[in-house]
């Protein structure tokens, strides 16, 4: 008996520790199945989550597009370029490719060309064409535009060697008037490529020097493409057909933020007012600005 009392304190503990660590098992594979159920819910919870992709883009500008046309009726095609991407993304309400004039987002073009030709000939612009070429972009002066063709650059037919140099196959001087010169959404963004990337055209000296141009448009042309961001290089385009009282309305330019940027075109005609088609063209840039930037 004496034995048993003495080895009864030793049972005990052994009893004690079995209970314990049978405990202690238990309480780990609970957490364990707890913390994996929690684990799972999460992911769950996460994968149901929408994600934004760049890949909803031209959905989102059909949808908003369609829309858009409802309210405010006319013929448009946009097209935007994601330059860190290189995608390309487009919408319209009429036929891929349509002809739309230019109105004066030619006037890029007509910059690009005095300076290619001036570096051709190794020459500097003269104090006239500068500040003609200022007027031209900044306040989008029409004078100063013909002028520079006319006295600088041989005519406004010269016009077309510069829409044939870059491939701009749908892309046509009007003799008669520069401002209705047909061009296309695709014609554009060429022209936007070689202003903005590395070009066999012209110098990246010229390219920085009308790009900081068209940072600097007056005040009351800031619509548009402009509306993309608070970092834009842009121009505009506006004119009446001059029978229907319908307008031309047109934008290009590129919208930057941070290390993202895209070039926008935006060519639309049949706008019953200016304020209506840049209306349409800053709601596509800004579903594109939501995306991109």
């Amino acid at each position: 008996m004496n034995k048993f009392l003495k080895i009864l304190p030793v049972l005990l503990g052994i009893i004690l520790l079995l209970a314990i660590g049978f405990w202690y098992e238990d309480s780990v594979e609970i957490n364990e199945e707890e913390t994996a159920e929690s684990t799972t819910t999460t992911r769950s919870e996460v994968a149901k989550e929408p994600q934004k992709e760049e890949d909803n883009l031209e959905e989102q500008l059909q949808q908003t597009g369609d829309q858009l046309a409802e309210e405010y009726p006319n013929s448009l095609e946009f097209m935007v370029y994601d330059l860190d991407t290189e995608e390309t993304y487009r919408y319209t309400n009429d036929e891929e490719d349509r002809l739309y004039e230019t109105a004066s987002i030619v006037k890029v073009a007509v910059a690009m060309l005095l300076f290619h030709e001036k570096e051709i000939n190794q020459e500097e612009l003269t104090e006239e064409e500068t500040e003609r070429l200022s007027s031209m972009i900044l306040s989008s002066d029409n004078d100063a535009t013909s002028a520079l063709l006319n006295e600088s650059l041989g005519g406004f037919e010269s016009l077309q060697t510069i829409f044939d140099e870059l491939g701009m196959s749908n892309t046509t001087v009007n003799l008669g008037n520069w401002g209705n010169s047909t061009t296309t959404a695709k014609d554009q963004m060429k022209l936007l490529k070689e202003l903005y990337l590395p070009s066999d055209y012209i110098s990246e000296e010229s390219q920085d020097y009308i790009i900081d141009l068209m940072t600097q448009i007056d005040a009351d042309q800031s619509w548009g493409v402009y509306a993309g961001s608070d970092d834009v290089s842009f121009k505009n385009g506006w004119l009446t057909d001059g029978v229907s009282g319908e307008w031309i309305v047109t934008s290009i330019g590129k919208v930057s933020q941070g290390d993202n940027e895209y070039l926008a075109v935006a060519l639309s005609d049949e706008n019953p007012s200016v304020e209506d088609g840049s209306h349409v063209i800053e709601e596509l840039i800004g579903v594109t600005s939501d995306y991109l930037l």
